[in-house]
């Protein structure tokens, strides 16, 4: 019978001469990476490959003990989510990030139903930036690793005046009294606590979101971003 999933394909690579290994995201099973037999011969399961696309609602059905499943059936719940331009780059940054943060086994129901309404939005908006720093938020939410915005180290109202410093283990340190490379304006983060669209799509959101999540997807390049420098410098 094998187990069903809802699920969003994440990556597709070769495997062997005729299969595929595909990496999926299920919201009770996490990342679930499965061999697709025979993906590039038609009559053996290349209908199944083709089924699986990038962005596509999908309820799957796979089988396996090990970290490598078998896929059994895909079945598609609507046509995929067509972005262009940053949008489309945006989402695939977005799959990459789940490539590195997702664990095998592990319930991920919110940060599944939040990735689909990354696409649902990145799909009627001219600038992925809010909504994609908004999704970063969420894993770090799914990481329990998101500072309070709100309040500082010991436990004050963050001063929109005053400028700050955000410490691991501590929270948001008075700026003046802790050398800060890169210190956070108290107004800024009171701007991010009550979702205002500007603040998320700001620089400063934007480098907020890197620090938090750079000890848990580390420093290797984005290919995603690199790819959309690459198609800006050709425009």
């Amino acid at each position: 019978m094998g187990l069903q999933q809802p699920a969003f394909l994440l990556r597709k690579r070769p495997f062997q001469e005729s299969s595929e290994i595909v990496d999926l995201f299920t919201p009770e099973r996490g990342r679930v990476s499965c061999v697709v037999k025979g993906a590039k011969r038609k009559r053996l399961g290349g209908s199944l490959s083709q089924r699986l696309q990038l962005f596509r609602p999908l309820v799957v059905r796979f089988q396996g003990r090990g970290d490598l499943k078998t896929l059994l059936d895909a079945e598609d719940l609507q046509e995929p989510y067509i972005l262009f331009g940053e949008c489309f780059y945006a989402a695939h940054y977005a799959n990459e990030l789940l490539l590195r943060v997702l664990q095998q086994e592990e319930s991920y129901s919110e940060l599944f139903a939040d990735y689909a309404s990354l696409l649902e939005v990145l799909k009627v908006e001219s600038s992925p930036r809010a909504p994609i720093r908004r999704f970063e938020w969420s894993i770090l939410q799914t990481l329990g690793v998101e500072p309070d915005l709100s309040t500082d180290a010991n436990g004050e109202p963050i001063d929109p005046d005053k400028w700050y410093h955000f410490v691991d283990n501590a929270g948001w340190l008075d700026a003046l009294e802790h050398a800060a490379s890169k210190p956070a304006s108290g107004r800024w983060l009171l701007a991010l606590a009550i979702n205002e669209p500007e603040a998320w799509a700001s620089k400063f959101a934007r480098e907020l979101c890197r620090t938090l999540l750079l000890p848990y997807i580390g420093e290797a390049p984005f290919k995603s971003r690199l790819l959309w420098q690459q198609q800006t410098q050709q425009q």
